[in-house]
Protein backbone atom coordinates (compact mmCIF):
# COMPACT_ATOMS: atom_id res chain seq x y z
CA UNK A 1 0.00 0.00 0.00
CA UNK A 2 1.37 3.78 -0.73
CA UNK A 3 -0.28 6.62 1.75
CA UNK A 4 -0.07 10.39 1.58
CA UNK A 5 -0.14 11.30 5.37
CA UNK A 6 -0.59 15.01 5.48
CA UNK A 7 -0.01 15.96 8.84
CA UNK A 8 2.44 13.71 9.44
CA UNK A 9 5.27 14.79 11.93
CA UNK A 10 3.56 15.62 15.26
CA UNK A 11 0.68 13.88 17.52
CA UNK A 12 -1.71 11.89 15.64
CA UNK A 13 0.03 12.19 12.30
CA UNK A 14 3.40 11.01 13.88
CA UNK A 15 1.46 7.57 15.41
CA UNK A 16 -0.43 7.37 12.15
CA UNK A 17 2.86 7.41 9.92
CA UNK A 18 4.75 5.22 12.75
CA UNK A 19 2.03 2.28 12.45
CA UNK A 20 1.45 2.79 8.49
CA UNK A 21 5.18 1.78 7.94
CA UNK A 22 4.93 -0.33 10.38
CA UNK A 23 2.36 -1.95 8.29
CA UNK A 24 4.39 -2.18 5.20
CA UNK A 25 2.89 0.81 3.88
CA UNK A 26 5.44 3.07 1.43
CA UNK A 27 4.77 6.55 2.72
CA UNK A 28 4.78 10.02 1.82
CA UNK A 29 4.47 12.68 4.47
CA UNK A 30 3.53 16.02 4.20
CA UNK A 31 3.86 19.01 7.06
CA UNK A 32 4.95 22.21 7.56
CA UNK A 33 7.52 21.29 9.85
CA UNK A 34 10.44 20.97 7.60
CA UNK A 35 12.58 20.24 10.57
CA UNK A 36 11.03 16.97 11.16
CA UNK A 37 10.36 15.72 8.40
CA UNK A 38 13.56 13.69 6.58
CA UNK A 39 14.31 12.64 9.90
CA UNK A 40 10.86 10.54 10.92
CA UNK A 41 10.86 9.52 6.58
CA UNK A 42 14.81 7.88 7.55
CA UNK A 43 13.59 6.58 11.04
CA UNK A 44 10.68 5.03 9.03
CA UNK A 45 12.60 3.81 6.65
CA UNK A 46 15.48 2.60 8.63
CA UNK A 47 12.84 0.72 10.98
CA UNK A 48 10.37 -1.02 8.61
CA UNK A 49 12.02 -1.05 5.31
CA UNK A 50 9.42 0.92 3.68
CA UNK A 51 10.11 3.56 1.10
CA UNK A 52 9.17 7.24 2.75
CA UNK A 53 9.17 10.43 0.93
CA UNK A 54 8.63 13.94 1.79
CA UNK A 55 7.67 17.15 1.20
CA UNK A 56 7.36 20.22 3.35
CA UNK A 57 4.77 22.99 2.49
CA UNK A 58 2.83 25.58 4.00
CA UNK A 59 -0.49 23.79 5.06
CA UNK A 60 -2.28 27.45 4.91
CA UNK A 61 -1.35 27.86 1.36
CA UNK A 62 -0.44 24.86 -0.39
CA UNK A 63 0.19 23.90 -4.27
CA UNK A 64 -2.03 20.81 -4.97
CA UNK A 65 -0.89 20.52 -8.54
CA UNK A 66 3.01 20.13 -7.24
CA UNK A 67 2.23 17.71 -4.13
CA UNK A 68 0.65 15.88 -6.65
CA UNK A 69 2.92 15.77 -9.43
CA UNK A 70 5.98 15.25 -6.44
CA UNK A 71 3.92 11.93 -5.01
CA UNK A 72 3.36 10.68 -8.57
CA UNK A 73 6.99 10.89 -9.13
CA UNK A 74 7.93 9.55 -6.18
CA UNK A 75 5.83 6.74 -5.28
CA UNK A 76 3.82 6.72 -8.48
CA UNK A 77 0.13 7.29 -7.21
CA UNK A 78 -1.35 6.00 -3.90
CA UNK A 79 -4.28 4.24 -2.23
CA UNK A 80 -4.51 6.20 1.23
CA UNK A 81 -5.04 9.65 1.28
CA UNK A 82 -5.08 11.36 5.34
CA UNK A 83 -5.47 14.65 6.15
CA UNK A 84 -4.55 14.78 10.00
CA UNK A 85 -3.60 18.60 9.70
CA UNK A 86 -4.76 20.97 12.34
CA UNK A 87 -3.84 24.53 13.75
CA UNK A 88 -5.61 25.82 17.03
CA UNK A 89 -4.72 28.80 19.01
CA UNK A 90 -3.14 28.41 22.51
CA UNK A 91 -5.74 31.26 23.31
CA UNK A 92 -8.87 31.58 22.18
CA UNK A 93 -10.02 31.91 18.62
CA UNK A 94 -13.02 34.34 19.15
CA UNK A 95 -13.45 37.11 16.82
CA UNK A 96 -12.01 39.78 17.06
CA UNK A 97 -9.00 38.33 16.15
CA UNK A 98 -6.20 39.30 13.13
CA UNK A 99 -7.47 39.03 9.72
CA UNK A 100 -4.50 36.70 8.83
CA UNK A 101 -4.86 34.31 11.54
CA UNK A 102 -8.66 33.91 11.36
CA UNK A 103 -7.36 32.98 7.26
CA UNK A 104 -5.24 30.81 8.47
CA UNK A 105 -7.11 28.84 10.72
CA UNK A 106 -9.52 28.54 8.15
CA UNK A 107 -7.31 27.10 5.73
CA UNK A 108 -5.32 24.98 7.19
CA UNK A 109 -8.50 22.94 9.06
CA UNK A 110 -11.26 23.14 5.93
CA UNK A 111 -9.94 24.59 2.69
CA UNK A 112 -6.38 23.27 2.32
CA UNK A 113 -8.70 19.77 3.07
CA UNK A 114 -10.66 20.44 -0.01
CA UNK A 115 -8.34 21.27 -2.42
CA UNK A 116 -5.73 18.57 -1.28
CA UNK A 117 -8.52 15.91 -1.18
CA UNK A 118 -9.72 17.13 -4.89
CA UNK A 119 -6.66 16.88 -6.38
CA UNK A 120 -6.19 13.22 -5.85
CA UNK A 121 -9.73 12.26 -5.81
CA UNK A 122 -9.94 11.06 -9.17
CA UNK A 123 -6.87 8.45 -8.86
CA UNK A 124 -8.36 7.54 -5.54
CA UNK A 125 -12.15 7.28 -6.09
CA UNK A 126 -11.45 5.10 -9.59
CA UNK A 127 -9.22 2.31 -7.08
CA UNK A 128 -10.04 -0.84 -5.18
CA UNK A 129 -9.19 -0.91 -1.55
CA UNK A 130 -8.63 3.12 -2.04
CA UNK A 131 -9.44 5.32 1.42
CA UNK A 132 -10.01 9.07 2.22
CA UNK A 133 -9.97 9.70 5.83
CA UNK A 134 -10.16 12.68 7.42
CA UNK A 135 -9.92 14.22 11.27
CA UNK A 136 -12.74 16.39 12.50
CA UNK A 137 -13.00 17.51 16.45
CA UNK A 138 -16.10 17.58 18.62
CA UNK A 139 -15.75 21.10 18.61
CA UNK A 140 -17.55 21.08 15.74
CA UNK A 141 -20.46 19.48 17.73
CA UNK A 142 -21.83 23.22 19.22
CA UNK A 143 -20.31 26.37 18.52
CA UNK A 144 -18.92 27.84 21.48
CA UNK A 145 -16.97 31.08 22.56
CA UNK A 146 -13.36 29.61 22.88
CA UNK A 147 -12.69 28.63 19.42
CA UNK A 148 -15.16 29.86 17.30
CA UNK A 149 -13.73 29.71 14.24
CA UNK A 150 -11.97 26.53 14.68
CA UNK A 151 -14.69 24.61 15.75
CA UNK A 152 -17.08 26.50 12.32
CA UNK A 153 -13.75 25.19 9.88
CA UNK A 154 -13.88 21.36 11.71
CA UNK A 155 -17.83 21.24 10.96
CA UNK A 156 -17.08 22.62 7.17
CA UNK A 157 -14.84 19.40 6.97
CA UNK A 158 -17.20 17.72 8.13
CA UNK A 159 -19.87 18.35 6.08
CA UNK A 160 -17.42 18.23 3.12
CA UNK A 161 -16.43 14.38 3.95
CA UNK A 162 -20.05 13.48 4.57
CA UNK A 163 -20.42 14.98 0.53
CA UNK A 164 -17.28 12.38 -0.20
CA UNK A 165 -18.89 9.85 1.52
CA UNK A 166 -22.15 9.84 -0.71
CA UNK A 167 -20.53 10.42 -3.86
CA UNK A 168 -18.60 7.53 -2.95
CA UNK A 169 -21.63 5.53 -2.19
CA UNK A 170 -21.19 1.90 -3.71
CA UNK A 171 -17.95 2.35 -4.64
CA UNK A 172 -14.94 0.68 -3.87
CA UNK A 173 -12.98 3.94 -2.66
CA UNK A 174 -14.18 4.03 0.94
CA UNK A 175 -14.37 7.65 3.46
CA UNK A 176 -13.94 7.72 6.71
CA UNK A 177 -13.92 10.43 9.41
CA UNK A 178 -13.46 10.53 12.92
CA UNK A 179 -14.49 13.17 15.31
CA UNK A 180 -11.08 13.56 17.69
CA UNK A 181 -11.83 14.38 21.03
CA UNK A 182 -8.98 15.67 23.33
CA UNK A 183 -5.78 14.06 22.21
CA UNK A 184 -2.27 13.91 24.49
CA UNK A 185 0.02 15.91 22.84
CA UNK A 186 1.74 17.75 26.11
CA UNK A 187 0.28 20.98 24.45
CA UNK A 188 -3.02 22.15 26.64
CA UNK A 189 -2.90 25.94 25.95
CA UNK A 190 -3.06 26.95 29.36
CA UNK A 191 -6.56 25.60 29.35
CA UNK A 192 -7.71 22.55 31.96
CA UNK A 193 -9.46 19.83 29.96
CA UNK A 194 -12.61 18.25 32.02
CA UNK A 195 -12.46 14.86 30.24
CA UNK A 196 -9.27 13.02 29.81
CA UNK A 197 -6.76 12.68 26.83
CA UNK A 198 -6.60 9.52 24.36
CA UNK A 199 -3.29 8.74 23.45
CA UNK A 200 -1.89 9.56 19.26
CA UNK A 201 -1.13 5.97 19.08
CA UNK A 202 -4.68 4.14 20.17
CA UNK A 203 -6.16 6.93 17.97
CA UNK A 204 -3.27 5.60 15.21
CA UNK A 205 -4.40 1.82 16.19
CA UNK A 206 -8.42 2.44 15.42
CA UNK A 207 -7.73 4.61 11.91
CA UNK A 208 -5.80 2.07 10.59
CA UNK A 209 -8.12 -0.83 11.83
CA UNK A 210 -11.15 0.74 10.59
CA UNK A 211 -9.38 0.84 6.77
CA UNK A 212 -11.53 0.11 3.99
CA UNK A 213 -14.94 -0.06 6.64
CA UNK A 214 -17.63 2.35 5.36
CA UNK A 215 -18.26 3.71 8.61
CA UNK A 216 -19.37 7.40 8.59
CA UNK A 217 -18.49 9.83 11.19
CA UNK A 218 -16.36 8.05 14.10
CA UNK A 219 -15.49 9.27 17.78
CA UNK A 220 -12.51 9.18 18.82
CA UNK A 221 -12.51 7.82 21.29
CA UNK A 222 -15.94 6.61 21.40
CA UNK A 223 -17.67 8.03 24.55
CA UNK A 224 -17.52 11.49 22.97
CA UNK A 225 -20.54 10.79 21.14
CA UNK A 226 -22.46 10.78 24.49
CA UNK A 227 -20.90 14.00 25.82
CA UNK A 228 -21.91 15.72 22.07
CA UNK A 229 -25.21 14.88 22.39
CA UNK A 230 -25.65 16.43 26.30
CA UNK A 231 -23.78 19.55 24.95
CA UNK A 232 -26.65 19.79 21.64
CA UNK A 233 -29.50 19.10 23.89
CA UNK A 234 -28.52 21.46 26.73
CA UNK A 235 -30.88 24.63 26.68
CA UNK A 236 -29.44 27.82 25.68
CA UNK A 237 -30.23 29.16 29.19
CA UNK A 238 -27.41 26.78 30.46
CA UNK A 239 -25.52 26.82 27.48
CA UNK A 240 -24.95 30.23 27.11
CA UNK A 241 -23.43 30.49 31.22
CA UNK A 242 -20.48 27.94 30.29
CA UNK A 243 -17.21 29.04 29.60
CA UNK A 244 -16.09 26.27 26.77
Amino acid sequence: MRSLVIGATRGLGRSLAELLAKNHHDLFLVSSNARDLAPLAAELTSRYGVRAFYLACDLAAPDPAALHAEVKARLGGIENLFYIAGLSLRDRDSPPIADETALRLVNVNLTSAIRLVNVFFAELAAQHGANIVGIGSVAAARGRRINSIYGAAKRGLEGYFEALRHRLAGQACKVQFYRAGYLKTGKTGGRKRFLPALAPDAAASVIVANLGKDLGAVYLPRWWGAVTVILRLLPWAAFKRLDI
